[in-house]
């Protein structure tokens, strides 16, 4: 579950404050981050113990970078205003950008699993920059996303996300939504 506040500026999402929280098996993995207006940090806390080398270094990090976007702000910036952040994205453990490429549109037929078919517009995204904020030379596993996207009374809405990675591949689809006005 994860839970954004902010505001728009200049066609940018900036958040206020970014809640992110994972359960699995083993554990209940969170991060809450709190942004000042410029996207500077002002409260950090994760659910990961990390010791003293790895404070200096997540201050270092910090500090070096200085203003941050949230991962879940810069994917509905893609969606709304169609355009790259001009900061970094944080997201407790690792810093990162993401650009974002249009490829072709193509059309989604009936018998794909989602609950649109029709013509789709296609946004690739990479990671140009990847790295942890607890441990030097943190891999990113995650290659690249493509996001399969369609406006539907002025709205656009992902329809299929294809999420490739090292060790694995998975494929997201729509399967229900309700526009309010």
């Amino acid at each position: 579950m994860t839970s954004v506040k902010g505001y728009i500026q200049d066609k940018h999402l900036r958040p206020l404050n970014y809640r992110s929280k994972t359960k699995s098996s083993n554990q209940d993995v969170y991060s809450n981050i709190e942004f000042d207006n410029y996207g500077k940090i002002t409260s950090f806390d994760i659910s990961k113990n990390i010791n003293e080398d790895q404070v200096q270094m997540q201050k270092e990090i910090l500090e070096k970078y200085l203003y941050f976007t949230d991962p879940i702000s810069q994917i509905s910036q893609y969606f709304l205003n169609q355009s790259n952040s001009d900061r970094v994205i944080l997201d407790g453990l690792n810093i990162y950008k993401l650009i974002s490429e249009e490829l072709t549109s193509t059309m989604l037929k009936e018998s794909n699993p989602t609950v649109y078919t029709g013509e789709v517009n296609i946004l690739k995204i990479t990671f140009p920059f990847f790295q942890g904020l607890h441990k030097m030379n943190k891999k990113n596993n995650l290659k690249e996303i493509k996001m399969y996207n369609t406006n539907i009374q002025n709205t656009n809405i992902p329809a299929k996300y294809d999420i490739i990675s090292k060790k694995f591949n998975a494929k997201l689809y729509l399967k229900n939504f309700e526009i309010n006005e």
